[in-house]
C-alpha cells in the first residue's frame, strides 16, 4: 500500500512520529554547547573539544545524500527506523562516555584510555543516525501527502528547526544545571523510543520491488571529499590560518575527491546524486538558494548570542530568551506559508518575498551597536526570522513536485546543500567576524595607548588573541587576575572589546545580507509548477476539469505532475 492511500488518522500518527524524531536530530546540533564546560571538566581533553561538534556535522552531512538515494531505491521505513535506532544507540553511549564500565570495555577494545575520544566516537554514531533521519523525514511527508497538501505539513518542519535552534541551548543549559550533562543525551532515549514505536506500528513496509545497484563508489568518493572539506571549513581561521599548508592541503584533497565523485556519478547506473539534475535550471537555482540561505540562517543564529552576551552584557539564559523573536517569527512564517501554499498552489512569489525580507533584516542587523535597544534588536531579528521561515517549506514542496519519482534523492540533496551552507556560513562569516574584530581591537587599543600608560604592553598582548576573550567567562577571568592597581584600566579596555566585536559582527551581518541578496536573485530562476487542488481526483477527465477550473494556473515549461505518480514507498 502506498502511504498516500492510508487513512488520515494513520497519516497523522506517522507524521507525529516523524516530527518527533526530526526534533531530536535537530536539537542535537544545538543542545550540546552549554554543557561543554562541564563535559571538559569531567572528561578532560580540552584540545579535542571542537571534535564533539565537528564529528556530528561531518557524519550527518555525509549520510544525508546517501540515505536519501537508498531510500528511493529500497523504501523509507526501515532506513528511517534504522536511523532512529543508530541515533538512540549513539545518544545512550554518549551519555555514558567516561563511566567506569564503559572505560573498561573501551580500553579492552582499543587499548586507549581517553573519555573524550569515547564521546567523539559516539557523537559520530549519533550523526550517522541523525543524517539518516533528516534525509528521510521530509521525504516521508512527501510520500504521505499529495503535492497540494504538502505545504501545510512541510511548514511544520520549519517550526521544528526553529524550536531546535533557540530552545536547544536553553534546554541544554537547564538539563546540565538541574541534573547532569549526561542527560542532554539520555533525554533522547525515551522520546526516541516513543517515535520508534509509533513508526514501526503505523508505517507500512514498502512493497518489494526490483533489484537495484548501489553506487558504493560514488558514496566512497563523496565521503572522501566531504571529510577534508568540512575539516578545512571548521579549522580554517581558528586552529590553522587559511593560508596554511594544512588548510590548503585539505581543500585540494577535497576538490580532487569531489571531481572524482562527479565523474563516478556520470557513469553510475543509479547514482547517489544524478549530476544531470543540475542541467535543470530550476533545480540548480533551488540548490543555490538553499546553500546561500543556509549561510544566512546559521550565521545569524551563531552571532546574535555572542553580541548579546559580550556587548550587551546579557546572561546566557537571558540571551536565549532574547532570541525568541527570531524563533517565533521563523515558526510563524513557516507554518503560515505552508498553509497558504496548500490553499493557493503557488509558492515562488513567497520565496521571492521571504528572501527580500531576509535581506532587509540582515542589513538592519548590520547597523546594530553597543547602544541598540532590545526592541530594535527584536524587530531586526523578527525580520530575518520571518523571511527565513517563509522560505523553509517551499523548496521541499517545489522539488518534490518537480521530481515525484525521486523524492528521496532531491530531498536529500536539499538537506545536503542547506547543511553545507550552514557549515560554510559558520566558517566564512566567523572568519570575517574574527578578522575584523582583531583588526579593530588592535587599532582601538593603539589609539588609546596614552590612557593605558605603562600598562599598554599588557593590554596590547591581550588584544593579540581577541578570539580567546569571547570564551565563556573570559572577560571575568581577566578581571579576576588583574592587579587591583590596574583594574580601573579594565573599563576602557572592555569598552574597546565591545566596540571592536560589534564592528566584527556587523561586518559579518553585512556580508550575510549580500549573500542573501544573491539568493534572492537566484530565486527568480526557480520554476513554479502550480499544484493540483484536489488530490483525491483520479481520472484524467476530472484532473483536466480541476486544472481548467483554476484561473490562476498558467502553462509552464515542464512536465506536469501526474496525480498518483510516486515512488513505491
Amino acid at each position: 500500500m502506498q502511504l498516500r492511500e492510508l487513512p488520515q488518522r494513520r497519516k497523522m500518527s506517522i507524521l507525529a512520529g516523524v516530527l518527533l524524531a526530526m526534533l531530536l536530530g535537530a536539537l542535537d546540533t544545538t543542545i550540546v554547547g552549554p554543557a561543554m564546560p562541564n563535559i571538559v571538566r569531567e572528561l578532560g581533553g580540552m584540545a579535542m573539544l571542537s571534535w564533539v561538534f565537528i564529528i556530528y556535522s561531518l557524519t550527518s552531512t555525509i549520510t544525508i545524500p546517501i540515505v536519501g538515494k537508498l531510500s528511493d531505491l529500497y523504501g523509507r521505513k526501515w532506513f528511517y527506523v534504522g536511523g532512529i535506532t543508530i541515533f538512540l544507540a549513539g545518544s545512550a553511549l554518549s551519555g555514558a562516555a567516561g563511566e567506569p564500565w564503559l572505560n573498561a570495555i573501551f580500553r579492552s577494545l582499543t587499548g586507549a584510555d581517553n573519555a573524550m575520544l569515547q564521546l567523539i566516537i559516539f557523537r559520530g554514531i549519533q550523526g550517522i543516525g541523525g543524517g539518516a533521519m533528516m534525509a528521510n523525514a521530509m521525504a516521508i511527508i512527501g510520500d504521505l501527502f499529495e503535492a497540494r497538501e504538502r505545504g501545510r505539513y512541510q511548514g511544520l518542519t520549519g517550526a521544528v528547526f526553529g524550536l531546535a535552534s533557540v530552545f536547544g541551548p536553553m534546554l541544554g543549559g537547564w538539563l546540565t544545571d538541574a541534573w547532569s550533562w549526561r542527560w542532554i543525551f539520555y533525554i533522547n532515549v525515551p522520546l526516541g523510543v516513543l517515535a520508534l514505536g509509533v513508526l514501526i506500528a503505523v508505517m507500512p513496509r514498502s512493497p518489494a520491488g526490483q533489484e537495484h545497484s548501489v553506487d558504493w563508489w560514488g558514496a566512497t568518493a563523496l565521503a572522501t571529499g566531504l571529510v577534508p572539506l568540512l575539516l578545512a571549513l571548521n579549522w580554517g581561521g581558528s586552529k590553522y590560518a587559511w593560508g596554511s599548508a594544512t588548510i590548503i592541503g585539505l581543500l585540494v584533497a577535497a576538490a580532487v575527491a569531489l571531481v572524482v565523485f562527479v565523474l563516478v556519478e556520470r557513469r553510475a547506473p543509479e547514482p547517489i546524486l544524478d549530476i544531470s539534475l543540475f542541467r535543470d535550471r530550476s533545480f540548480s537555482a533551488s540548490m543555490t538558494v538553499l546553500f546561500l540561505s543556509g549561510v544566512g540562517m546559521f550565521g545569524t543564529i551563531m552571532f546574535l548570542p555572542t553580541f548579546m552576551q559580550v556587548v550587551l552584557g546579557r546572561s546566557a539564559s537571558n540571551s536565549g530568551a532574547l532570541l525568541m523573536p527570531l524563533m517565533l517569527a521563523m515558526i510563524t512564517g513557516s507554518i503560515i506559508t505552508g498553509q497558504i501554499i496548500s490553499r493557493t498552489g503557488r509558492y515562488k512569489i513567497y520565496g521571492v518575498f521571504g528572501l527580500a525580507v531576509s535581506v532587509v533584516g540582515m542589513f538592519m542587523l548590520s547597523r546594530i551597536g553597543v547602544n541598540t535597544s532590545n526592541f530594535v534588536l527584536a524587530a531586526d531579528m523578527a525580520l530575518v526570522g520571518i523571511g527565513i521561515g517563509i522560505t523553509m517549506p517551499l523548496f521541499t514542496v517545489s522539488l518534490q513536485s518537480q521530481f515525484p519519482t525521486r523524492i528521496g534523492e532531491v530531498t536529500g540533496a536539499m538537506q545536503f546543500f542547506r547543511s553545507i551552507g550552514g557549515t560554510v556560513g559558520v566558517a566564512t562569516l566567523g572568519g570575517v567576524m574574527n578578522a575584523r574584530f582583531a583588526r579593530e581591537l588592535e587599532t582601538l587599543v593603539a589609539t588609546n595607548k596614552a590612557s593605558f600608560g605603562q600598562s599598554f604592553p599588557l593590554f596590547s598582548k591581550l588584544a593579540e588573541e581577541p578570539a580567546k576573550l569571547l570564551n565563556a567567562g573570559a572577560l571575568q577571568a581577566v578581571a579576576a587576575k588583574m592587579p587591583d592597581a590596574l583594574k580601573p584600566l579594565l573599563d576602557p579596555f572592555f569598552a574597546d572589546v565591545k566596540l571592536a566585536l560589534t564592528s566584527g559582527i556587523t561586518t559579518a551581518f553585512l556580508w550575510g545580507a549580500v549573500l542573501m541578496a544573491f539568493a534572492f536573485v537566484a530565486m527568480f530562476f526557480v520554476r513554479e509548477i502550480p499544484l493540483f487542488a484536489k488530490p483525491h481526483l483520479g481520472t484524467a477527465a476530472e484532473i483536466g476539469a480541476e486544472i481548467m477550473a483554476e484561473e490562476s494556473v498558467q502553462p509552464v515549461e515542464h512536465e506536469p505532475v501526474i496525480v498518483g505518480e510516486a515512488d513505491e514507498d
